[in-house]
């Protein structure tokens, strides 16, 4: 997935600051937190356990132009808050993403067009075709998947 952050680095000078986290993954917002309370700036800060989509929607289409956005949890739950931002207008630009707990990477095959779910791997073998693949850094945001080209030896 694009935009994952393995640390939180603060942006400074941004109008507004979201810090979002699913009910076992606030620790790693601890440090950005505390940089807006040291530049005494405005943030909201939002456990997110139990609440709708329609409620996180209204949230997100509240925020004024110039709002940050940091979501720490698990891969389903990034999924989710970023789909959700993007819809209410938020660029990748405009927010740092942090994974807890494990994350597979899709690569869709130029040849044979499949979908393989790899971990951290940047040579793979197509699990539909046989043929090698590089993993590239081009990413597809309608499909989920970075590219995997053919591997030349």
């Amino acid at each position: 997935m694009n935009g994952l952050q393995k640390e939180f680095s603060f942006t400074k000078g941004k109008r507004k600051y979201l810090f979002c986290a699913d009910s076992k993954s606030a620790e790693p917002l601890y440090i950005p937190v505390q940089q807006a309370i040291e530049n005494k700036v405005p943030f909201d800060f939002m456990v997110i356990d139990h609440e709708s989509d329609s409620f996180l929607r209204l949230w997100l289409n509240q925020q004024k132009m110039g709002t940050y956005l940091y979501v720490s949890g698990e891969l389903e739950f990034i999924n989710r808050l970023k789909n959700l931002a993007l819809e209410a207008g938020f660029s990748d630009h405009e927010m740092q993403l942090n994974v807890q707990g494990p994350v597979s990477t899709r690569v869709i095959c130029c040849k044979c067009h499949g979908v393989n779910d790899v971990e951290d791997e940047l040579h793979i073998i197509c699990i539909h075709c046989a043929v090698d693949l590089e993993v590239s850094s081009h990413y597809s945001r309608r499909l989920e998947a970075y590219l995997g080209y053919t591997s030349i030896k």
